[in-house]
This record gives C-alpha cells, sequence and structure tokens, in this order.
C-alpha cells in the first residue's frame, strides 16, 4: 500500500489537510441544514396563511327555499 506520510513533516501535513477537508464539510453540512430547516417552516407557515384566509373568505352557501 502506497504510504502517504513517510516522514513526520508530511504526516503533520496530511493530517493538517485532511481535518480542514472534514471541518469545511461538516461546517458546510450545518450551514446547508439549518437554512433548509428554516427555509421549511417559512414554507409550512406560508401555506398555513394561505388555507386560513382561503377558508375565511370562502362564500357559505345559503339554503333558499323557493
Amino acid at each position: 500500500m502506497f504510504n502517504m506520510a513517510k516522514t513526520p513533516k508530511l504526516r503533520t501535513c496530511f493530517r493538517a489537510i485532511v481535518v480542514t477537508i472534514g471541518l469545511v464539510g461538516i461546517a458546510i453540512a450545518i450551514g446547508a441544514c439549518g437554512n433548509t430547516i428554516s427555509g421549511v417552516g417559512k414554507d409550512i407557515s406560508d401555506v398555513g396563511s394561505k388555507v386560513t384566509a382561503w377558508q375565511n373568505s370562502k362564500d357559505e352557501v345559503k339554503n333558499v327555499s323557493k
């Protein structure tokens, strides 16, 4: 197997790069998750407002006897 870290300096550099890439990935995932949750919450709130307005503005059917 290819050993990338033959010297202590290369090993330290390689670990730093791997850790940095991992932390950036975690930061992106957490940021995307927060935006998604707030976006879905806003969408649900908007739909609820529209449904409430639709229910309140609906004309009632009146029984008219002829």
